[in-house]
């Protein structure tokens, strides 16, 4: 297969990823508006895997686009504009609208929060959902590198070893003592960078080590289909019996659980978007999610989308609870297309693309050939 066309199933079960993501972030923006007894677990399920589903794509495209076997400075300059890059222009824009919420909005956020933050940026821990971006970046690294020096089952041992070892010191991340003051706060911060990407790496090489029997049979088959299905019902009942889990702040509750529950739900997912029909809702969603991710809570988009919902709501007399969530779909989608379009066009730089021409972004709108698969 080209490395350099885009897999729909791939960009699709990214779009899932980042369907799931707005949806655990809404869920819980509305517990403390409209608390409802299905929102728990709902919350639960989709925080077992949503996250690790990209880093398991991720590990895939390094497989398809076989970067191991190109210069190791080369790839890693190159992630780094793709990654690194936006993670900066966007660690400054949300840096620079906390400083307007402290002037303008103190019982918001004050400065010291602000200081918290500034530390959180410079040592790639990230604010918000930007601790994804360095966390990718550190893993493909260090599963690269790793990859280069040892052998296929010396690395599958090395990093299930590393995995062991990041749950047995996942107390070490929830100490409240990390935030009592600059310097323990930035070893803090520095320590849980490194500890999500060594964890990436997990899922990384379950990504990798799946990508061949995946690209086997492209043709969509009923059995894929249901394999997916049973792997999806797999996680929801992993998923209840781990408890909650959080790869930003390294909660797992049981290791073993975690990992098992993540790469079924992950591939269950993968396995139903290669399996079923062409979703142009979920490309756009997909090879838009670095965008996407980025904007849509510290953007406001969820904020208005929620107001804007509530607001129409009461002039709906039936199925209130259903139109209600559907407002919200079709607001948030709304509202990002405009956002990803204005990225696409003018503001392509900080997200580390080069100025596209004409063809380009008709091609990009069909889902033709790109240059670079991304893995957000």
């Amino acid at each position: 297969m080209n490395s350099k066309k885009r897999i729909l199933y791939l960009d699709m079960a990214k779009g899932v990823g980042i369907v799931l993501m707005i949806a655990g972030h809404l869920i819980g923006a509305l517990q403390s508006i409209d608390y409802k007894p299905y929102f728990p677990p709902s919350y639960q399920f989709i925080s077992s895997f949503h996250m690790p589903l990209f880093f398991v794509i991720s590990g895939i495209l390094l497989w398809v686009t076989k970067e191991e076997e190109r210069e190791l400075r080369q790839v890693v300059r190159r992630k780094a504009k793709t990654l690194l890059v936006p993670y900066a222009a966007f660690s400054v824009i949300y840096f620079v609208m906390n400083i307007f919420t402290c002037v303008f909005f103190p019982e918001i956020l004050t400065f010291p929060e602000l200081g918290r933050f500034f530390i959180y940026s410079i040592t790639f821990r990230g604010v918000s959902v930007l601790w994804f971006l360095p966390a990718l970046f550190l893993g493909e690294v260090i599963f690269l590198y790793w990859r280069r020096r040892m052998g296929d089952g010396r690395l599958d041992l090395v990093i299930l070893a590393v995995g062991l070892v990041l749950f047995f010191f996942s107390p070490v991340f929830g100490w409240e003592g990390w935030e009592t003051n600059p310097v323990l706060m930035t070893a803090g911060a520095l320590l849980q960078t490194a500890a999500r990407g060594f964890l990436a790496c997990i899922f990384l090489l379950a990504g990798y080590r799946s990508a061949g029997l995946l690209q086997k049979r492209e043709k969509q088959s009923f059995p894929g289909l249901l394999l997916g299905a049973a792997l999806l019902a797999c996680a929801g009942f992993l998923c209840f019996c781990n408890g909650s889990v959080d790869f930003n702040y390294m909660v797992f509750d049981h290791f073993i659980l975690y990992v098992v529950c993540a790469c079924c739900g992950s591939f269950g997912v993968i396995l139903i978007c290669k399996n079923v029909g062409r979703s142009r809702l979920l490309l756009f969603y997909g090879t838009n999610s670095l965008i996407i991710m980025a904007t849509h809570m510290e953007f406001k988009v969820m904020l208005h989308t929620i107001q804007v919902s509530y607001w129409l709501n009461h002039f709906v007399t039936r199925a209130k609870e259903w139109v209600l969530y559907a407002t919200m779909a079709v607001c948030i989608t709304v509202l990002e297309a405009g956002i990803v379009f204005l990225f696409n066009r003018y503001f392509y730089f900080l997200i580390g693309r080069k100025k596209p021409e004409r063809s380009q972004r008709r091609k990009q709108n069909n889902d033709l050939p790109q240059k670079e698969e991304r893995a957000v």
